[in-house]
C-alpha cells in the first residue's frame, strides 16, 4: 500500500512538472511565473472547491499557512532557477524532504532502522549525482535555495500536521482552500512585480497554455489530497524521501520513453544507488 502510494504521488508530481515545463516558453521572469501558477492554483482549488462548505477556522488557518509556505517557495524557487545552477537548486528543492522527516523522528515518533537511515543517506547521495555543470551563480543564489529548501520543507509538514493532528475529517477541504489562497497571493506576487520595468508580464493565453495549466493544477490538487492521506498512514521517515527520490526516478525514465533522451552515466548511477536506497528503506 506504502509503495502504491509513493508512485502515485511521484506520477503526479512528474506530470505537473512535465506540463509546466510546457508553460517555460512563456515564462521570461519570475512575474510569469507566478502569473500561471495563480491560474494553476485558481484550477486546484476549482476541482475540489464543493469541500469549501466543509472547510472550518481551523482548517482556513493551516491553510493560510500552508499557503505561504507554497507561495515562498514557489516564488522563491523560481528567482534562484534564474540565478544559478538549476540542478543544484532542483537538489535543494527536494532535500526539503528532510524537515518532514526530522521531525517525524522528533516528534511523532518514528522509530527507524539503522538500514532507512542509510537509506536516506543513499537518496541524498543519488541526488548529488543528478548534478550538472553550471555556470557562475548571482548574487543571492544560495540564500534563494536554502530559503526555498525550507519553505517546501515547512509545507510538507504542515501537510502532515493538519492530516494526523487537526482532528478536522476532510482532507480535500484543505486542499481546496490552501489552493484558493495561493492563488490569491501568487496573483498578488504577480502584480507587484508586474509594476517593475525588469518583470512586465504577457497575459496572453493561448489553448496550450490554457490546457497546460488545468492539466497542472488537476494534477497538483489530486497530488496534495493523495500526499496528505499518505502522510496520514505511512512513516514520514519512509513516505517524504522515498517520494523524492521515486519522483526523480520517473522524471528520468520519462526523459527518455517521452523525448527520446540518452542517460548519462551520472544518472545510472544515481539510479542505481536509488534503486539500493529503495530497498533499504522497506526496513
Amino acid at each position: 500500500m506504502k509503495y502504491l502510494l509513493v508512485l502515485l504521488t511521484s506520477s503526479l508530481s512528474v506530470t505537473k512538472v512535465t506540463l509546466q515545463g510546457r508553460l517555460a516558453k512563456r515564462m521570461h521572469s519570475v512575474a510569469d511565473g507566478a502569473f500561471f501558477n495563480a491560474l494553476i492554483f485558481l484550477v486546484a482549488a476549482l476541482l475540489f472547491s464543493p469541500s469549501l462548505l466543509a472547510a472550518s477556522k481551523l482548517t482556513w488557518t493551516y491553510a493560510a499557512i500552508y499557503a505561504v509556505c507554497n507561495v515562498v517557495f514557489q516564488t522563491v524557487y523560481a528567482g534562484a532557477l534564474s540565478r544559478g545552477n538549476v540542478s543544484l537548486a532542483v537538489m535543494f528543492a527536494n532535500f526539503g524532504m528532510l524537515v518532514p522527516t526530522a521531525v517525524s523522528f522528533a516528534v511523532w515518533g518514528d522509530n527507524p532502522s539503522l538500514l532507512r537511515i542509510i537509506g536516506i543517506a543513499l537518496i541524498m547521495v543519488a541526488f548529488i549525482f543528478t548534478l550538472k555543470q553550471g555556470g557562475e551563480h548571482k548574487k543571492g543564489y544560495f540564500p534563494l535555495v536554502i530559503v526555498a529548501m525550507l519553505a517546501n520543507g515547512c509545507g510538507l509538514t504542515i501537510q502532515k500536521i493538519y492530516a494526523t493532528h487537526s482532528g478536522e475529517p476532510s482532507l480535500l477541504s484543505f486542499v481546496a482552500a490552501s489552493y484558493m489562497l495561493s492563488a490569491i497571493l501568487s496573483a498578488s506576487v504577480c502584480f507587484v512585480l508586474s509594476k517593475t520595468s525588469a518583470s512586465r508580464v504577457d497575459w496572453r493565453l493561448g489553448s496550450r497554455q490554457i490546457l497546460c495549466c488545468v492539466g497542472a493544477g488537476a494534477a497538483l490538487a489530486l497530488f496534495l489530497g493523495v500526499n496528505m492521506y499518505a502522510g496520514k498512514v505511512v512513516d514520514g521517515s519512509f513516505h517524504y524521501p522515498t517520494h523524492s527520490l521515486c519522483t526523480m526516478l520517473l522524471a528520468i525514465l520519462s526523459s527518455i520513453v517521452i523525448f527520446r533522451e540518452k542517460i548519462s552515466v551520472r544518472q545510472g548511477i544515481a539510479c542505481g544507488i536509488g534503486v539500493t536506497a529503495i530497498l533499504l528503506m522497506n526496513f
